[in-house]
């Protein structure tokens, strides 16, 4: 990742309000999204669920002008700040949407970061289900989570998350860590072959990235 990039994310937000500001440069701070990026193919539809304010689908806009992303989340006030982040550029959008009820057409590769943890687990399964449907022919989807290992990195990751949630920063049902074994058992059951990649960083995170190619 280029010193432009890291430094060209953050200033889309220059528009923003302060406190937007601060979230989207924390969040960058505190998410491993740079190694996330990587793995996401450099062309072809590009479909973020659970955007929030636009960060991530930001980043894999600017990285390869080749891929075209779509951005969704629920959050109607989160989506309109997203666009203003937009500008010029026409290989980005973001939409108002649910992970469970996708957008129509089919796309190479399906990110989600940061966000099944919010949802009960039998939706995450009907999410995993609808996301493999989405998928085109070899296509990919690139889950960015938390498991239950080690437990201090856990303990802080779940106290960190119930604050947030407590404050309304963020919005859920609640808190469900899947574990390992139980997250890539439930991309099995969704129809794709699962890899684990380690997220090596000194943050007190228990973050993981699981693959799920459709074959």
């Amino acid at each position: 990742m280029t010193d432009n990039i890291y430094r060209s994310l953050p200033r889309l937000y220059d528009r923003l309000p302060l406190s937007t500001q601060l979230f989207v440069r924390i969040r960058l701070f505190l998410s491993d999204l740079y190694q996330l990026e990587t793995y996401v193919p450099k062309e072809g539809r590009i479909l973020d669920i659970g955007c929030g304010h636009g960060l991530l689908s930001n980043l894999l806009a600017i990285t390869s002008p080749q891929r075209q992303v779509l951005g969704i989340d629920i959050d109607a006030k989160k989506i309109a700040l997203a666009q203003l982040t937009i500008g010029t550029r026409g290989n980005i959008q973001f939409e108002i949407g649910d992970a469970v009820w996708l957008p129509n057409g089919s796309f190479q590769a399906i990110t989600i970061a940061d966000v099944m943890y919010l949802i009960p687990p039998k939706t995450q399964r009907a999410i995993l289900t609808s996301i493999a449907s989405a998928l085109e022919p070899n296509g990919v989807l690139i889950w960015k989570s938390q498991i239950h290992h080690p437990r201090w990195k856990y303990a802080i990751t779940y106290a960190q998350e119930l604050l947030m949630t407590k404050l309304g920063l963020t919005q859920g049902s609640g808190i469900f860590f899947m574990d390992l074994e139980e997250s890539l058992q439930t991309i099995r059951d969704a129809g794709l072959d699962p890899v684990v990649i380690p997220i090596l960083s000194r943050r007190p995170y228990s973050d993981i990235l699981f693959l799920g190619r459709k074959l």
